[in-house]
């Protein structure tokens, strides 16, 4: 089985089947929760949230699609492609590093720093411990497949968290690129404004 073979040479638990399927839904189930309280949790859904703070309105459909389907799918197959090895031709190191690399900056880009900063409630905070250390399980267990390629590692780590660090830049070109969207902005340390619980 290409999967178990994969995950033998890439963590330090050998060639067991079981252990894979266990952690690859470990994963998936950490993911699901993240995604699931940055859209129901308190002060969400997230692109309203991170929106209110550069102060644009993102349709909900398209917030949906990026910030809770795209970005659930998108670290699902990370990890599919990192810790079992499928598809086969994937860089699984890169996946790995990416995952790695996006748990850590979506805990402290994401949630701790915005917190910090006094955006606050943030959506998603409450689940960040969990990723923290499910990133470390990942650096610790999958050392062997990090090393091998560590040159793609690190890309993915650069790669992963990039796609945090980039998120509200992104939300401001949008505000400044689309006028019909833009809204009065969240002021630190302040309620979210109104607009934000009120517009459909």
């Amino acid at each position: 089985m290409e999967a178990v073979d994969h995950f033998s040479q890439v963590s330090s638990f050998g060639r067991s089947a079981s252990l894979l399927v266990m952690i690859l839904a470990a994963s998936f189930a950490l993911t699901a929760l993240h995604s699931l309280q940055e859209w129901k949790g308190e002060g969400g859904p997230l692109w309203r949230n991170f929106g209110a703070i550069v102060g644009v309105k993102i349709p909900d459909p398209l917030g949906f699609a990026v910030f809770t389907a795209g970005l659930t799918l998108i670290l699902w197959a990370l990890a599919l492609i990192g810790i079992a090895g499928w598809p086969h031709g994937i860089a699984p190191a890169f996946a790995l590093g990416a995952l790695i690399g996006a748990r850590v900056s979506d805990t402290l880009i994401s949630h701790v720093l915005l917190y910090a900063l006094g955006y606050r409630p943030n959506p998603g905070l409450s689940s960040t411990p969990l990723y923290i250390i499910g990133a470390l399980f990942l650096i610790v267990a999958f050392r062997a497949g990090l090393a091998a390629d560590w040159a793609s590692a690190r890309c993915g780590i650069i790669v992963g968290a990039g796609l945090f660090v980039v998120v509200l830049p992104v939300l401001w070109l949008l505000q400044s690129l689309i006028p019909g969207w833009r809204r009065e902005r969240w002021q630190r340390g302040q309620p979210m404004p109104e607009w934000v619980t009120t517009e459909p």
